[in-house]
């Protein structure tokens, strides 16, 4: 129960006793005023009709009439004449008439109407006694009116001192609710500075004191945002010629070479200059510097074209350019262009071309090799090329795994998507300090029928090169919030959803409408590329607040730090960032330093996925992650 409930009851039950209190009061001192005027009434009537009868000398008719007179004049339910030996000469009596009060308020009020006696003389002889009662009934009437007037009383005035109370605590505890809103906004990793101080010295005091606190969170994230911005321009750019260098393209390439990785494969180029020692005895440093900015122009010249290519300089005299959904014959126009251009650049630098040259390897590389694989083709390509005389080699390698046909994959998917055949396989994520599971990762399988199914890693890369991966995400998604397998009932599990699935304009609608009809029986994190996260902004915070409204959770993968503001993970607020463990065993002390007072400022954990051996759990542990995700977690027991 919230503060304000409870001092509203309380002020609530304090009133209502006092005017409860008030009421029965007022009614005793109603009933004790009734039951006073019945006596005083009845004395008086008594007092006065005696003398009257007195006059009569004894006439038993004239009394009687004057008895009768009294009687029907005035409320008595009784009036007798009694001679001197008790004998009654007249009486005159009535029933009483209750049926105008309630039986309830006749049996709990009890009123006894008291007897008047006075005597009744002709001179100095006796006549009689006369005895006189009030009739009860308008006793009864009287009071029964006047609670009903003391009720509606206390009803009138006990709703306006209620709405009167329940707008003096709103007003009251306003500021507290401002507080309410902050610390909620904390638990949230949300910064909020609260500009209106209270007047009432506890609240100021409280107010002030929160403020305090998130300005230094605030002052940590930025720093640690601005430390980072930092050291990725160190770990990630070569200062002579502005290029990416070899720690980028290493941390970069998880997601070129993956199952689900956008693009199936394409050329990657390795250019190596040779006789720079020449050239920098002849030109000097300081020309030769200029003459690879020059190089530099000529790489981003011929990568641009393509989407997601990434030049790098991964020595001081060897280049890399990686060249996504390239093909062999475009990358070796490509590479040519690039020969003759940079010879170009080596003559009008004064340098001479059979001594100072260049030398291009290219591999047309597909997304399912390694990334050791990658650079030891490369590197054979390039080793070939400087034997070659023009000086170019081409290294393609066949998909020996490739067994069955595109259309033979498409038409196994496509059956698959009509039937729902997909369903859900699960492994965990470990923390290794604390020993305990941190959530389930989900993935996907395709299950023709009860003898043959397929993993992700087999049937997800013909999806995407068949066209039919958006597909199959909105087939399992659908699967996943219609009819959730209550096996997954009472636990956490994330589930990855790709750019290219995300990205779709239909997307977002579809997921809004299943959400509406469903709720999961298992907590559910998202999980969203950090390339879409730190760039479309607008498009993410939709999701945000559709999943934030339905409980369910972000998390970051493909994460390797390389954005220009840190800001949206305050904004986007992920429950954690996953990370290739290559990235975090290359980082230095002081970038991953500055990433952690990040996250530890939002409360973001770190994850390192592909963890596949305990040597490498051993180096993360050193670097301060203990949150793994990969083989490494069988050999853990927790």
């Amino acid at each position: 129960m919230t503060l304000f409930k409870q001092i509203a009851l309380l002020l609530s039950l304090f009133l209502l006793t006092i005017l409860t209190t008030v009421l029965i009061l007022n009614f005793q001192s109603a009933n004790k005023g009734v039951q006073d005027r019945l006596y005083e009434d009845a004395k008086n009537t008594a007092t006065s009709l005696s003398l009257s009868l007195g006059s009569a000398n004894g006439d038993l008719s004239m009394m009687s009439t004057m008895i009768n007179a009294n009687f029907d004049s005035g409320n008595y339910r009784n009036i007798t004449l009694l001679d001197v030996d008790n004998i009654a000469l007249y009486d005159r009596t009535i029933e009483g008439d209750i049926t105008a009060i309630p039986e309830w308020f006749f049996n709990a009020i009890k009123i006894e109407a008291p007897i008047a006696s006075a005597n009744v003389s002709a001179g100095w002889s006796q006549v009689g006694i006369l005895r006189v009662q009030s009739d009860a009934t308008y006793a009864y009437k009287q009071l029964y009116a006047i609670l009903i007037d003391l009720v509606i009383s206390f009803c009138v005035i006990a709703s306006l001192s209620l709405i009167i109370i329940n707008l003096l605590i709103h007003a009251i505890l306003r500021p507290l609710r401002e507080v309410q809103k902050q610390a909620s906004a904390v638990i949230r990793n949300e910064f909020i500075i609260q500009n209106t101080i209270p007047y009432t010295k506890e609240f100021k005091d409280v107010v002030l004191g929160m403020n305090n606190m998130v300005s230094k969170v605030k002052a940590m994230f930025d720093k640690g945002n601005e430390e980072l911005k930092m050291h990725k321009e160190l770990e990630y750019i070569d200062q002579n010629t502005s290029l990416k260098n070899r720690q980028y393209l290493i941390d970069r390439l998880p997601e070129y070479l993956k199952i689900d990785a956008s693009s199936k494969g394409g050329i990657n180029i390795i250019v190596a200059l040779s006789g720079m020692i020449e050239a920098n005895e002849k030109l000097g440093h300081q020309d030769v510097d200029k003459l690879f900015l020059k190089i530099a122009d000529i790489f981003r010249s011929n990568s641009k074209i393509f989407k997601n290519s990434i030049v790098a300089r991964i020595n001081p005299t060897e280049f890399s350019l990686l060249l996504p959904d390239c093909t062999s014959e475009k990358g070796l126009g490509i590479a040519k262009d690039i020969y003759d251009n940079i010879t170009n650049e080596i003559e009008e630098s004064g340098l001479n071309k059979d001594e100072t040259f260049v030398s291009l390897g290219l591999y047309a590389y597909n997304h399912t090799d390694t990334i050791a694989q990658l650079f030891s083709n490369s590197d054979n390509a390039l080793a070939q090329a400087k034997f070659n005389k023009n000086n170019i080699h081409l290294v393609k390698t066949e998909n020996i795994n490739e067994v069955m046909g595109k259309e033979a994959w498409k038409k196994i998917i496509n059956q698959a998507l009509l039937k729902n055949r997909f369903n859900f396989v699960s492994w965990s994520v470990i923390d290794t300090r604390a020993k305990k599971l941190e959530h389930h990762v989900l993935s996907i399988n395709l299950a023709l029928d009860k003898s043959t199914s397929y993993s992700y890693a087999q049937f997800m890369a013909p999806a995407i090169q068949t066209g039919l991966s958006n597909n199959v995400y909105k087939n399992v998604v659908s699967m996943l919030f219609k009819t959730p397998d209550m096996i997954l009932s009472h636990s956490t599990y994330s589930l990855r959803l790709p750019y290219e699935y995300l990205d779709m304009k239909e997307t977002y609608e579809e997921i809004r409408e299943l959400l509406k009809n469903k709720a999961l029986p298992f907590k559910l994190i998202i999980e969203m590329p950090d390339k879409m996260v730190r760039k479309d902004s607008q498009h993410i915070k939709l999701y945000k607040d559709l999943f934030q409204k339905y409980g369910i959770e972000i998390g970051i993968f493909e994460f390797i730090g390389e954005s220009d503001d840190y800001q949206y993970l305050q904004e986007l607020r992920p429950v954690y960032i996953k990370a290739e463990s290559s990235y975090f065993v290359n980082q230095s002390a002081q970038s991953l330093s500055a990433l952690r007072l990040i996250t530890d400022s939002i409360s973001i954990s770190l994850i390192a996925v592909g963890v596949m051996d305990m040597k490498t759990v051993d180096e993360l542990e050193k670097k301060g992650i203990y949150i793994i995700q990969g083989l490494a977690t069988e050999q853990i027991e927790i």
